[in-house]
């Protein structure tokens, strides 16, 4: 029951900006007191559901719905014009789902086509060109998160496409982590870096290589955190519903995750690769993205908003 549930939210999503907004405005002024936000960087953003910093400042943000892929610079200016765009479905999960940028300022992206397959792309600069001809994908538990290892591949999380049991085939892309060449042919075969996941849409590395998972948990099983590039690592428990839709590692000894059903961003800290929970929330409207940016900045997102969160908060 507890996934049915989360899923039926995830599908909703578009509706819960606007819910919440209403709830708002039915709040006490003590109770808005509590709430917590960070400084609007864009408003009116259309379901930013993937972000990345920029090495030289700012960020890239891509909009589910739309498939495009807006720039904002590091004064916080809104480029007008996409930077980049692509054909998506959007049925259930399916979208743009992930955006990362090389060390080499080449942006790629991972999406749902309209003919429902899942693929990643470079998209910047054109022409844009398949790297990975992904699965077909479902209504939930797809996945889709990207981002970029310290040794420069890409790496794409993939749910289980609500075929658990195919979880455990090392020769199917269900519940894993998987790493690309990203100037690899579409049809290349990538190497798994961890499996046993259920929709591990939450991950990033840590400035010492370290990948951290966050899953949403299958059936009534906790949601786990926990080292996705160990076998068998520690597995800390989250203790509430909390549907992981992003974590960013802050530094070695520090993460934080957003949560979809709890609209909050937790801070976490590590130490021999267990996670433990550090009090309140540093913001309660973060259902979507979360990315530290390059001068320490927090930028997380919600339905239609980026917002920006001192460094060292």
């Amino acid at each position: 029951m507890k996934r049915l549930r989360v899923r039926v939210i995830l599908l909703l999503g578009i509706l819960v900006g606007i819910s919440v907004a209403a709830a708002f405005l039915l709040m006490s002024d003590n109770d808005r007191q509590e709430m917590v936000s960070g400084q609007v960087l864009v408003a009116d953003a259309a379901f930013p559901a993937a972000l990345a910093p920029l090495e030289e400042g700012g960020l890239l943000y891509g909009e589910r719905l739309s498939g495009r892929i807006r720039r904002v610079d590091p004064d916080g200016r809104l480029r007008s014009q996409p930077v980049a765009a692509v054909e998506v479905s959007t049925e259930g999960q399916r979208g743009l789902l992930g955006v990362a940028v090389s060390d080499r300022g080449r942006v790629f992206a991972s999406w749902t086509r309209p003919d429902g397959r899942l693929v990643v792309g470079r998209v910047d600069p054109g022409p844009q060109r398949l790297v990975w001809l992904g699965p077909e994908s479902t209504d939930l538990a797809t996945g889709g998160h990207l981002t970029t290892s310290p040794d420069g591949r890409l790496v794409i999380g993939i749910g289980d496409l609500t075929q658990p049991e195919l979880v455990a085939d090392p020769s199917s892309p269900n519940g894993k982590l998987l790493a690309l060449d990203p100037g690899g042919r579409p049809t290349q075969m990538p190497e798994v870096l961890s499996s046993g996941w259920n929709n591990p849409f939450a991950f990033d590395f840590s400035p010492a290589g370290r990948l951290w998972v966050a899953d949403n948990s299958p059936g009534d099983q906790p949601e786990r955190l926990a080292r996705g590039d160990v076998r068998n690592p520690p597995v800390t428990e989250l203790t509430r519903p909390t549907a992981p839709s992003a974590l960013a590692a802050v530094d070695d000894e520090r993460l934080l995750v957003c949560g979809f059903i709890t609209r909050t961003l937790e801070a976490f800290v590590t130490s021999d690769d267990r996670a433990r929970a550090t009090g309140e929330p540093l913001a309660t409207d973060c259902s979507l993205r979360v990315v530290i940016l390059s001068d320490g900045r927090i930028a997380y997102s919600n339905e239609d908003s980026v917002r920006v969160l001192p460094a060292g908060s």
